[in-house]
């Protein structure tokens, strides 16, 4: 880990990939593992009774139809909205970009973007990074399955997104980065969201694309405020700053060196339960040709864990990986790992 870049990270799911990103990660995911309810999650969202107009908080220098909060996915339903001639905004802390390391698609569902008038078919060509088929599903001594053109596409989420982002700018959206969100107050005409440099904006309607830390999602909301009727506050019922009921950790790495590339697996257990710390955890692996390179693979191990004290840490189911990743490649027939 201490030859590992420690520059800038994009952040975000897969966006950390140094030591100490590694740590902050397992200190979060103790945090959540050893706490039952937060009581000091901050009260974000306050209903306000009555029109905007009549209340002494300022609305802003502008009325948006939508505001997206979070835009490194948030990119994609606002651009979406923005094309449909809705005057649209995006709040992002960061910058608005992703990963170089690819995502995962089908082209069918790359297609259903296309459709949706946000992207072009030109524009596939050059996010697309690799292109491989079949790909494996397998358990231990069941047996295996091979499917078609399931994940079998490789595209570039930095490519992507500042496509995503070019085409918001043209069709009129505003992006505000480098601004989080303090608070959002809801009349019964509008949202007012305040921002942490102390700017306001409004808006018809604020969506929450901020992620599984979202602020939001946190926090715990009085049956009064269901009354807006919206699928957000119903969706923070339900978590109502509890912990989750279970996660799903992973771990990777992308490595060079493998002669025959020419498939993934989407999903494969190839051992039965192994420790991980004082663990037993049940593992699962993925893996896919990489756009870096013919010889280049990504490797994922996964597990679904119970968030509890004494739960497997990040930095201890890496170790796991680095143990069997070569076992489980070289017995997958995928050629010689060179790391």
């Amino acid at each position: 880990m201490d030859k590992i870049s420690a520059g800038e990270e994009v952040g975000g799911a897969g966006g950390a990939y140094s030591y100490n990103a590694l740590k902050r990660l397992d200190q979060i995911w103790s945090s959540i593992s050893e706490s039952q309810v937060d009581s000091k999650v901050p009260e974000v969202v306050t209903r306000v009774e009555g029109l905007l107009a009549d209340s002494d908080i300022g609305s802003g220098s502008e009325i948006f139809d939508v505001i997206v909060c979070g835009g490194r996915l948030g990119i994609f339903v606002a651009t979406a909205l923005s094309s449909k001639g809705l005057r649209v905004g995006i709040i992002e802390r960061n910058i608005i970009k992703r990963r170089e390391q690819e995502w995962n698609i089908s082209r069918k569902e790359l297609m259903d973007i296309v459709e949706i008038g946000i992207l072009s078919e030109a524009d596939l060509e050059q996010i697309i990074s690799s292109d491989f088929n079949p790909n494996r599903c397998g358990f231990e001594d069941k047996g295996e399955i091979w499917v078609e053109n399931i994940l079998n596409l490789g595209v570039s989420p930095a490519k992507l997104v500042e496509n995503m982002k070019e085409h918001f700018v043209s069709s009129g959206g505003a992006i505000f980065e480098g601004k989080s969100l303090s608070s959002i107050y809801v009349y019964d005409d509008l949202a007012v969201l305040k921002l942490s440099d102390g700017d306001s904006l409004s808006c018809q309607l604020a969506v929450d694309a901020m992620g599984n830390f979202s602020p939001i999602v946190r926090q715990p909301f009085p049956d009064s405020i269901y009354k807006l009727v919206t699928t957000l506050l119903s969706l923070c019922k339900i978590r109502s700053a509890r912990k989750p009921d279970g996660m799903c950790l992973v771990v990777g790495a992308c490595a060079h060196g493998f002669e025959k590339n020419t498939t993934s697996d989407i999903i494969f257990s190839s051992s039965s339960v192994k420790r991980a710390g004082n663990s037993g955890v049940q593992l699962f692996w993925e893996a896919f040709p990489a756009g870096s390179g013919h010889n280049d693979r990504t490797t994922y191990m996964f597990t679904y864990v119970d968030p509890k004290f004494g739960g497997p840490k990040l930095e201890q189911l890496l170790e796991v990986f680095w143990d069997l990743m070569p076992a489980y490649q070289v017995n997958g027939v995928l050629g010689v790992l060179h790391i």
